[in-house]
């Protein structure tokens, strides 16, 4: 069968014809969930013709706000630095509904799965208003509604005000995964770390904080995490979302820094078209870029995701839920490989979200993406328009870019402006 008639249930058993990119070849072979030998592979699956693809590992978005998607324009489309953002929510958050926040949320994530996004961590606020715990209950249940598709982490994240309390304490009966914060934006950013870690070892959940979202070299809330989380348990989750302060300070707090965290087994997600649009509005000349140093992050060992943080909100007015569009600016404006890029995105994700590998190799689960494209650079150059999302050895989603028109490409007459061949216009 050819990879063009492939719908959603249909299960593989083996798939030829790639075009190689990363650790995959020509074919890749699956049985009970899982990649084989292509000796091996599922008798009852169907062989697949994927001449023109390429096999790539699915993404993973570590940094979602699936509370506040498609937001912005209800919000009064705002437009400006995180403070600009963060007071519009407070302004608006009282009117945002359960269940337009469900409605958000289940958009988000679909669209999310026909990019070929199979895991999401998403944030998730104590709304203002007389249900604070509406967004948890939303995800928790979208949790469930997606199972066996994308993957959900819910993180509650309590302002600096708000505190894990008996709130928090109601959270976790709901069922959230991690405890998250915002130590930056508190009054005092130790004590506010120092609760939020507290809490979570309380209740033997890990811990993903929003850290250092600022262009302040002075902030150095990811060193102070790393010494607050070293003694945890290895599999114990602890994240840090943003880094921002990282790429303003000097070459010798980086690297003290960096070994620290990964000592520490902290694992930090970059939020790349977010930090771009709030990050740097104060410096009109040589504006800052708001990206951690990506590769130093990398060499350093530490275990780098990435995350689309916001989806059409006061936080930022783009987002797709399109992770391809993340990795494609780790290489434009993070200066990584696009092979790198996508590893970030992926595995990277995968790893922080506590996920196996999914890279394509014998022994890895059978979850995958075939894009349209020659190789990785291409497919994010094209922003691979035509997607199959693969999980556990079945698709579960199909992207496919539709040509309304097509231009005549037979011979036009000659344009006025065409050159003669002296070289001058006519």
């Amino acid at each position: 069968m050819d990879a063009e008639l492939l719908e959603p249930g249909q299960r593989i058993g083996a798939v030829t014809g790639l075009s190689p990119a990363g650790e995959v070849g020509d074919t890749l072979a699956f049985a009970d969930g899982r990649v084989v030998d292509a000796r091996a592979a599922d008798a009852d699956g169907e062989t697949i013709d994927a001449t023109g693809w390429v096999a790539l590992p699915p993404l993973a978005d570590l940094h979602a706000h699936l509370d506040k998607g498609y937001t912005w324009s209800a919000f009064g489309q705002p437009e400006g630095s995180l403070e600009d953002a963060i007071a519009c929510w407070v302004d608006h958050g009282e009117s945002h509904t359960y269940e337009a926040i469900t409605a958000g949320a289940r958009r988000h994530l679909v669209a999310a799965l026909h990019a070929g996004v199979t895991a999401v961590r998403s944030h998730t606020n104590y709304h203002l208003g007389d249900d604070p715990l509406r967004g948890v209950r939303a995800l928790v249940e979208l949790r469930a509604e997606f199972a066996g598709l994308v993957d959900l982490q819910v993180v509650a994240s309590p302002g600096p005000s708000d505190g894990p309390d008996d709130l928090g304490r109601a959270a976790v009966a709901l069922g959230i995964d991690l405890v998250g914060g915002f130590p930056h934006l508190a009054d005092d950013p130790a004590a506010d770390l120092e609760r939020a870690a507290a809490f979570a070892e309380e209740f033997g959940l890990g811990l993903d904080l929003h850290t250092d979202e600022t262009l302040d070299p002075a902030s150095t809330g990811l060193a102070e995490l790393a010494a607050r989380t070293r003694h945890w348990p290895a599999g114990l989750i602890r994240s840090a979302g943003h880094c921002v302060s990282l790429s303003t300070q000097d070459a010798a707090t980086r690297a003290r820094t960096l070994a620290a965290v990964a000592e520490a087994g902290v694992s930090i997600v970059t939020n790349p078209l977010t930090n771009l649009y709030l990050q740097g509005w104060q410096h009109p000349v040589g504006t800052p870029r708001g990206i951690p140093p990506l590769r130093e992050i990398l060499e350093a060992g530490i275990t780098l995701a990435a995350g689309g943080d916001n989806v059409q909100d006061p936080f930022n007015p783009l987002g797709n839920a399109d992770i391809v569009d993340v990795a494609s600016e780790l290489v434009v404006a993070g200066h990584l490989t696009p092979a790198e890029a996508w590893h970030v995105s992926s595995n990277g994700g995968r790893a922080a979200f506590g996920l196996p590998p999914a890279r394509g190799r014998v022994g890895d689960v059978a979850d995958i993406v075939l894009v349209r494209a020659a190789h990785t650079a291409e497919a994010l150059a094209e922003r691979a328009p035509d997607r199959i999302v693969i999980r556990d050895g079945r698709v579960i989603a199909v992207r496919r870019r539709v040509v309304g028109s097509v231009l005549d490409l037979r011979p036009l007459p000659t344009p006025p402006s065409a050159p003669t061949s002296e070289g001058a216009l006519l």
